[in-house]
């Protein structure tokens, strides 16, 4: 055999063969086919299309801005927030559950401690005031040791992606990222990639978390506020807003134009633009004067563009942008203190604080009484009481009084059916009827009643 020949063989035997599916390769060939992906995020692929994570249609950050800058939208969702849960929660028992001593306590146990450095009543309310300025809002599930759910946080809603799988969740701020899965799934994702993973370590698996969020018809996975449609009313009373600021840091020199006629020294023009656009600005440049010589001549002529119809305009723009914010929320404008526009009767009144709770406080209510419910059953196995929220009060008392005084006079209702609707123990001799004007006894049935009606009416023709 010949050296060439001896080498050759030595190779062959040295060669490693893989098979594929295109057929059996030697690892040097593979190893010149093979090529790389690169790892540069491309424009129109960006780490949030990459993890497949779903684009808000409306960027978060924008209706912020607004919230922050409109005293009404501010108001508006806080006061909802405050109805919602302001009010404190309860303990119901369950219909054919026995009272469980043991039980009830674990349950007000973990109500009164799962926000820690809170209150389960303020950790609403901000779930609230994000689902009303930004659409949605997520809670975050913290389990112990022994994977029972032990603390609720709140999860900015600016800053939560939704995955188009709808069962993780990442939380996205500057450079930094979360994951979350969503409650109640098995399977362990790794809270720093969102992959699925069988790590059993606390501190590297991902939390869970419940979205919410108000129904939108032009997104499956996000909501949006009910501000939507009144975004350029907000957008229209901080424009507002700005022009006065503007007009009184001028001092409230209007916009206008001067005319210098005849033959004025060079920069006479300059010296009085600067003094009105800078000398004259600001409270403390009040009541400044600029003296000149006025050449034999010449003359100044001063043309206002403005006129004082403009802040008649202002206050009806104002108000009817104030008015479809409010309208955007279902918001009775006494609750955040705006002045209601016309006069409106107590009926009318009362029927918008009737909307208002019907339409928003009590769904809203109801939601949330159904996930903190669902905390009970899956995250302490506690199945005999529901949390239940208190109920936002809009009775008009004054309006109650006056029917039930009614009642009363024209024999309709007892004196103590009247005060036990207002909540107040009977009184004895307290359950017969009477008929005005003399509160004439008329005994209980209706049959007497129905005598002493037909006498009073002979009497009264």
């Amino acid at each position: 055999m010949t050296k060439q020949n001896k080498n050759t063989e030595i190779k062959k035997s040295k060669a490693t063969f893989i098979q594929t599916s295109n057929g059996m390769f030697s690892i040097s060939e593979l190893q010149k086919a093979e090529v790389t992906d690169s790892k540069q995020i491309s424009e129109l692929k960006d780490w949030a299309t990459q993890q497949k994570l779903v684009v808000p249609p409306y960027p978060p950050s924008s209706f912020l801005t607004l919230h922050e800058s409109n005293p009404v939208f501010w108001a508006t969702t806080n006061q909802i927030g405050n109805d919602v849960s302001g009010l404190g929660w309860n303990l119901q028992l369950i219909e054919g559950q026995t009272e469980d001593t043991t039980e009830k306590e674990r349950i007000t146990n973990f109500l009164n401690t799962c926000v820690p450095d809170s209150s389960l009543r303020s950790l609403l309310k901000e779930l609230v005031v994000d689902w009303g300025s930004i659409g949605y809002f997520g809670i975050e599930i913290i389990r112990n040791l022994k994977s029972e759910v032990a603390v609720l946080a709140r999860v900015p809603a600016d800053t939560l992606r939704i995955h188009e799988s709808k069962k993780k969740y990442c939380q996205v701020r500057n450079e930094k990222k979360v994951w979350f899965k969503r409650f109640g799934i098995e399977e362990n994702i790794l809270s720093t990639s969102g992959e699925i993973t069988v790590e059993t370590d606390w501190k590297k698996i991902a939390n869970e978390l419940i979205y919410y969020r108000n129904t939108y018809q032009k997104s499956d996975f996000y909501g949006c506020p009910n501000i939507l449609p009144a975004v350029g009313d907000v957008i229209g009373l901080i424009g507002s807003r700005d022009y006065n600021i503007s007009f009184f840091q001028n001092y409230g020199v209007p916009e206008s134009i001067i005319i210098l006629k005849g033959n004025w020294e060079e920069g006479t023009d300059e010296v009085i633009r600067k003094f009105l656009s800078t000398e004259i600005k600001g409270s403390e440049n009040a009541h400044r004067t600029l003296v000149m010589e006025q050449l034999e001549g010449c003359e100044i002529e001063y043309k206002p563009l403005t006129t004082t119809v403009k802040e008649g305009s202002f206050k009806l723009y104002q108000a009817a942008c104030k008015e479809n914010i409010l309208i955007a929320y279902s918001m009775p404008p006494e609750r955040v203190g705006v002045a209601r526009v016309g006069a409106l009767g107590g009926n009318l009144a009362e029927q918008a604080n009737e909307i208002y709770n019907n339409g928003v406080v009590e769904p809203l209510q109801t939601d949330i009484e159904n996930i903190i419910n669902r905390l009970l059953v899956e995250g302490l196995k506690c199945t005999k009481y529901k949390f239940k929220l208190n109920n936002l009060d809009i009775t008009n008392k004054e309006a109650v009084v006056n029917r039930l005084a009614k009642e009363i006079e024209y024999g309709m209702s007892s004196p103590n059916e009247a005060r036990a609707e207002l909540g107040k123990p009977p009184y004895e001799g307290g359950d017969k009827l009477y008929i005005n004007p003399m509160l004439i006894e008329t005994g209980t049935t209706e049959e007497g009643m129905s005598k002493l009606l037909d006498e009073y009416n002979k009497n009264k023709n």
